[in-house]
């Protein structure tokens, strides 16, 4: 029998793998709200005039402070897309450095990294991460980017960039993927735009989510300089799907990420995000149901479309920081003999960047009311910690216990033994009348039972 390692990583209810019997408990999928009714990034700066703006917002842990790479650009003829820096003390109230690297608009005082100069402006780069781990200083920064520059010929496609600092960046001197492969070559391709980047922290390798057609493929590296051919592994359901760009992140012992939904009907022409779910960074599902980050309504910034930026959320407390890109306008024109008065609904304005949050661990819960429920774990072991719980009790209660192989309850670890959970909290601390932690079942087999009564279980770990 396989035993899972009870670890300090949360272990999630975002599908049931761990889970080997459910009683009278629903499980529900949780939104993010929105922080406040305004983007947190706005196109402000002369320079800022871009209609796309991709976005990578991460938590420099080293420097303590929020970075975010973003795409400007059209601010003058030939200077369709620059790459640009913007900090924060808290994630929210964002500044923009006075860089003095690259010149727009006759001056210097920007916060321009990546200038207009390369590849003719026609780069934008959607994913922009740090990797502290990397031992070489002079990559511990890594990007992956589209260019249309050369668009008929072999040097469009998707190029990586590396850097010492975030600032200034040496760019592959030939697309890692392309647009067009040239015949009776090695060249990896054909791929579209809209790409990401995975820093693999469980199997020590980069992946590179791609766009192919109107689904989405994946390629992985070991070094970020020799990469796998291209493999398809989510499909598009219909004609009237487009799956536009995803992301992936290893959270807790598995991994999530988000996707750019494009629902191309005549009548709608918007695009929203919706959560994905593996279990080992190869076979990836969609979860149902809404949209993680909802549509906004009549009159707001992020009306018609939401996408994906291209890192993983931040843990801010017991939050997720989780940005967006939004925008009042449709993908495309609404063809006006389907519909005059939607064809006529766009907002001209450039895109935004907005923030959502989530509770920590937060993105589904299993969940029983006054009646009572229980879940049963599929069986486990321990190092002799504590356990600790994401829960929301505190107008109910859970109870837990230790079951023996054959579900049996483990003397001193019933439900009897158990003090009540009564709190609302994302780590609440288990403790049964005679044990404060789970040091008697060391490296024995058990599985853990959830009793639930008017509560929320969002995860569990060890501590």
């Amino acid at each position: 029998m396989e035993f899972q390692k009870l670890s300090s990583r949360p272990k999630l209810f975002v599908d049931l793998r761990d889970v080997e019997l459910r009683e009278n408990i629903t499980r529900v999928f949780h939104q993010a709200v929105k922080y406040g009714a305004h983007p947190v990034i706005k196109q402000e700066a002369p320079c800022e005039r871009h209609g796309g703006m991709t976005a990578s917002v991460i938590y420099d842990e080293e420097e303590r402070i929020f970075k975010a790479w973003y795409m400007a650009g059209f601010y003058a003829p030939g200077a369709e897309h620059v790459q640009c820096l913007a900090i924060s003390e808290d994630g929210i109230h964002w500044e923009r450095p006075n860089l003095g690297r690259h010149e727009a608009l006759g001056s210097k005082e920007n916060n321009i990294v990546i200038p207009a100069d390369h590849h003719d402006g026609k780069d934008h780069f959607e994913t922009m991460l740090k990797h502290p781990s990397d031992p070489d200083a002079n990559r511990r920064y890594k990007a992956i980017g589209w260019s249309s520059y050369d668009w008929d010929g072999p040097l469009s496609g998707i190029y990586t960039a590396t850097s010492p600092d975030g600032l200034d960046w040496t760019h592959t001197p030939e697309p890692v993927f392309r647009f067009h492969p040239r015949p009776g070559t090695n060249d990896l391709g054909p791929v579209g735009d809209a790409q990401s980047l995975m820093i693999d922290t469980l199997k020590n390798r980069y992946v590179a989510f791609l766009r192919g057609g109107r689904g989405r493929l994946m390629s992985c590296s070991d070094d970020f300089v020799t990469w796998t051919p291209p493999s398809p592994f989510l499909t598009a359901l219909h004609e009237e799907e487009v799956l536009y760009n995803n992301t992936g992140f290893v959270y807790g012992e598995q991994y999530l990420g988000f996707l750019t939904h494009f629902d191309r009907g005549p009548r709608t022409q918007t695009q929203t995000l919706k959560l994905l779910s593996s279990r080992d960074g190869e076979q990836w599902m969609r979860i149902p149901g809404d949209a993680l980050i909802p549509l906004s309504d009549v009159g707001e910034w992020d009306r018609f479309q939401i996408l994906l930026t291209g890192a993983p959320p931040i843990r801010v407390g017991d939050k997720l920081y989780i940005y967006y890109r939004g925008t009042a306008r449709r993908h495309n024109k609404v063809r006006k003999e389907f519909e005059p008065s939607i064809a006529a609904d766009q907002d001209p304005k450039t895109m935004s960047i907005g923030l959502a949050t989530l509770r920590l661990d937060g993105f589904a819960s299993i969940n029983a009311s006054y009646d009572g429920g229980t879940i049963t774990t599929t069986p486990l072991r321990s190092n002799g910690g504590s356990l600790s719980l994401n829960v929301k009790s505190d107008y109910g209660n859970v109870l837990v216990e230790c079951l023996d192989p054959a579900n049996q309850p483990i003397p001193g670890y019933s439900k009897d033994d158990c003090l009540p959970i009564q709190v609302d909290s994302v780590d609440a601390q288990v403790k049964w009348r005679d044990k404060a932690d789970l040091a008697e079942l060391k490296e024995k087999p058990f599985k853990l039972r959830f009793h639930l009564f008017n509560a929320r279980l969002y995860a569990y770990r060890a501590l």
